[in-house]
């Protein structure tokens, strides 16, 4: 019985080995690391060409589904309203919307 425990061990100890080395290139390889918060919030004030002195309120909530990350950010000026999607991921706006304020 010992001459068959030690192969069998053997065994076992390489599929827990090559199982956690897959695992873990596996989580490494498809690992994004996403733009904080004040991040997007910098990208989107750039775009609209305004500093965080200008706004008078903002909203920046994370949203995500199964493939995609993002930001949706809402803020206001003095007179205006503006609306952006940023991907959380790359930075990039998806979605830029301005509009004066209480605009129907």
């Amino acid at each position: 019985m010992k001459k068959t425990l030690k192969p069998v061990l053997a065994v076992i100890l390489i599929f827990v080995l090559v199982g956690g080395a897959a695992a873990g290139f596996f989580i490494w390889r498809h690992h994004e690391r996403n733009i904080e918060k004040d991040e997007a919030l910098e990208i989107a004030l750039g775009h609209a060409g305004l500093s965080r002195a200008e706004l008078i309120d903002m909203d920046v909530d994370f949203d995500s589904s199964r493939s995609s990350a993002w930001y949706d950010i809402d803020f206001e000026t003095h007179g205006m309203d503006y609306e952006y999607t940023v991907d959380a991921a790359s930075g990039e706006i998806l979605y830029s919307h301005s509009e004066p304020e209480h605009a129907d």
